[in-house]
C-alpha cells in the first residue's frame, strides 16, 4: 500500500491536502487542519481521469478507461482506490504497470490486496512518525470535533429497530429498545470506542445536540488508580505472583488534548497489522461494558497531557504494592499494556524508566513496535515480540532473527491446529474445567494424553519447533523453576489460563489458543 501513497503524494508519504504523515483520512477525505504549503496543487499536466483518483466516493471506482462509475455493493473507500489505480492502468500508470512487469524499486510489482492482505500492511511507518505532537507526551493524534464529532456520534446512537410487522421498536428479552448501529467497517480501524451508552448519556433528543463540553469533562477526570488486577494471586511451586496491568484502548484511542480542550484520536498502536482483524482487546468486557471505555480514556488523557503526574502516580502505586508483597512474601508482576502499545520513543522511555525505578518488581509487555523488541531494556522488563504486526516492523525483527530462535515472542494459534482437539460435552460445547456453579469463567483443555500429544506436534510442524521443548500449561507450571538455565521451553497457553510465561526468561514462544 505504501507505493500507491508514494505514487500519489511523493516518497515522504504525507498527505497531498493536509501534509502530515500517516493522516487517518483516505484519499480525498482529509478533514486534517492543513499544515504550511497544503493542500497540495494538482498537476495541471495531469488528465482529468488522474486528477479524479484521490477523489473518490465511498461507493466510486475508475473503469479500464477511467470513467468514473458507481460500485455494486458495499465496498470500502480503501479497497475501491486500490481498484482505482489497479483497474485504470491506461490513464495513471502507462508506462509504469504493465502486465507481467513491476514497479520500479518493488519486489514482485504490485500486489492486490485483500481487505485482511491490507489491514496487514498498514501501519508501516516508524514508531515515532507523527501527526501531530500538541501534547506533553509525543504521540500521533489528530482532532475529532466538529461536524465529523457529532457524525460519529450519531452512528453509535444508530437508529431505532422497527418492526416490519408492527411498525413498533422491538424490544430485547429485558425489555429494552433495541437499535440499529450506524457504525461502518472502517469505525472499527478509524475511530475510537465509545460505548453507545455514554453517548445516549451525552444526547439531548430536544435539542438533537451532543454535550460535548460534559464529555470533554468527563474525559479529563484524573483516575483515582491506575494499576489494575488482572488476575488473581498465582501459586506455582510454593511461589506467590501478584499480577497487575497498565493499558488504555487499543489501535486507536480518545483523549483530550488539554492545550487545546479538544477531543483527539491517538493512535494507540502504531505497529499493528493484521492482529487489528482479531484484536482480543476489542472483544469482550472492553466494549460490552460502558466503564472500561471511558477509564481508558482517562488514562490516555493523563498520560499525555502530564506524563511527569502519570509517573509520580503510577510509581507510588507500584510501591505500595511491592511493600504489600514483601509483607506478605509474595512478588509483584506488571503487564504494560493489557490493550495498546508503546506509541512513542518518549512513552517507551517513561515506561522503561519506572521499570528502573522498581527494581525488585517484574514488568512485561507484548508488542509489535520493534524497537521496543531491538533497543536495550531493563533487567527487570521482560519484552514479548508479538506476531501479526505491520510487515514494516515484522521485517526489523525478521531481519535479526528470521525464524524467532531467539527472540522472545507470542503467537496467536488458529482454531484449525486446535479446536478439534478440545474436550467437548454431548451437545458438542466446549467442557470447560473450573466453571463456577453458572459455568462461567473456566478454562479450556485437551480431550486425553493424546489429544495434547497431537497438538504438541501440529505447532511443532507449524512453526518449525522441537515437539520436545512444547509444554502445555500444567507441565510448565510444574517445572517452571527447575528449568535449567539457557534452555528455552514453549508453552501454550488456553483462554482461562495465566499469563506467567511471558514473563519468564525460560520461555521462548508463548503459544495462545485463539479465542
Amino acid at each position: 500500500m505504501k507505493l500507491f501513497r508514494e505514487l500519489f503524494e511523493g516518497t515522504d508519504n504525507r498527505c497531498p491536502q493536509c501534509g502530515m504523515k500517516n493522516c487517518p483520512h483516505p484519499l480525498g477525505k482529509c478533514k486534517c487542519k492543513p499544515l504550511p504549503g497544503y493542500p497540495k496543487k494538482v498537476d495541471e499536466d495531469l488528465s482529468p481521469e488522474q486528477k479524479r483518483v484521490g477523489q473518490l466516493g465511498p461507493y466510486e471506482k475508475v473503469g479500464p478507461k477511467g470513467a468514473v462509475g458507481k460500485l455494486v455493493g458495499g465496498e470500502s473507500f480503501i479497497n475501491t482506490s486500490i481498484q482505482a489505480v489497479a483497474e485504470n492502468k491506461s490513464a495513471i500508470l502507462r508506462g509504469i504497470l504493465k502486465e507481467g512487469s513491476s514497479l520500479p524499486g518493488a519486489m514482485g510489482g504490485i500486489k492486490i490486496m485483500t481487505p485482511a492482505e491490507f489491514v496487514a500492511n498498514q501501519g508501516d511507518g516508524e514508531p515515532g512518525e507523527e501527526v501531530d505532537e500538541a501534547t506533553k507526551l509525543p504521540a500521533s493524534t489528530r482532532e475529532l470535533k466538529g461536524q465529523e464529532l457529532t457524525d460519529y456520534l450519531d452512528r453509535i446512537r444508530g437508529s431505532a429497530d422497527i418492526s416490519k410487522k408492527t411498525g413498533q421498536v422491538k424490544v430485547d428479552k429485558k425489555g429494552k429498545e433495541k437499535y440499529v448501529s450506524g457504525k461502518t467497517k472502517q469505525d472499527k480501524f478509524r475511530m475510537p470506542y465509545i460505548h453507545r451508552a455514554s453517548v445516549m448519556g451525552f444526547y439531548s433528543p430536544d435539542g438533537k445536540k451532543y454535550n460535548i463540553d460534559a464529555l470533554k469533562a468527563a474525559m479529563t477526570q484524573r483516575p483515582t488508580k491506575l494499576l489494575k488486577q488482572n488476575e488473581k494471586m498465582k501459586h506455582s511451586n510454593g511461589e506467590l505472583e501478584q499480577f497487575f496491568n497498565i493499558g488504555f484502548a487499543a489501535l486507536v484511542g480518545s483523549a483530550v488534548d488539554e492545550n487545546t480542550n479538544e477531543i483527539i484520536i491517538v493512535n494507540t498502536c502504531p505497529g499493528a497489522g493484521s492482529c487489528k482483524i482479531d484484536c482480543f482487546a476489542m472483544k469482550g468486557g472492553k466494549i460490552q461494558y460502558e466503564g472500561p471505555w471511558l477509564s481508558d480514556s482517562r488514562i490516555l488523557t493523563y498520560l499525555l497531557n502530564d506524563p511527569e503526574g502519570f509517573k509520580a502516580q503510577i510509581n507510588d502505586e507500584i510501591k505500595q504494592e511491592a511493600l504489600e508483597g514483601k509483607e506478605g512474601n509474595y512478588g509483584v508482576s506488571i503487564r504494560w499494556h493489557d490493550a495498546g502499545d508503546f506509541f512513542s520513543p518518549e512513552y517507551l522511555d517513561l515506561a522503561f524508566s519506572i521499570a528502573r525505578d522498581n527494581p525488585t518488581v517484574k514488568f512485561y509487555a507484548y508488542t509489535k513496535v520493534a524497537a521496543a523488541v531491538l533497543g536495550t531494556k531493563p533487567a527487570n522488563f521482560m519484552i514479548n515480540w508479538s506476531e501479526g504486526a505491520s510487515t514494516g516492523q515484522e521485517k526489523q525483527i525478521k531481519a535479526q532473527d528470521p525464524n524467532l530462535d531467539t527472540t522472545k515472542n507470542s503467537r496467536i494459534v488458529p482454531e484449525k491446529l486446535f479446536y478439534d482437539l478440545l474436550k467437548k460435552d454431548a451437545k458438542g460445547n466446549l467442557d470447560k474445567e473450573g466453571t463456577n456453579a453458572k459455568g462461567a469463567g473456566g478454562r479450556w483443555v485437551t480431550r486425553d494424553a493424546a489429544a495434547t500429544s497431537e497438538l504438541k506436534q501440529r505447532l511443532a510442524k507449524a512453526y518449525g519447533l522441537s515437539v520436545n521443548s512444547i509444554l502445555n500449561y500444567d507441565e510448565y507450571m510444574a517445572k517452571r523453576n527447575s528449568i535449567p538455565k539457557g534452555m528455552k521451553y514453549n508453552v501454550i497457553v488456553a483462554p482461562g489460563e495465566g499469563d506467567i510465561s511471558a514473563n519468564d526468561a525460560g520461555v521462548l514462544s508463548t503459544l495462545l489458543l485463539k479465542h
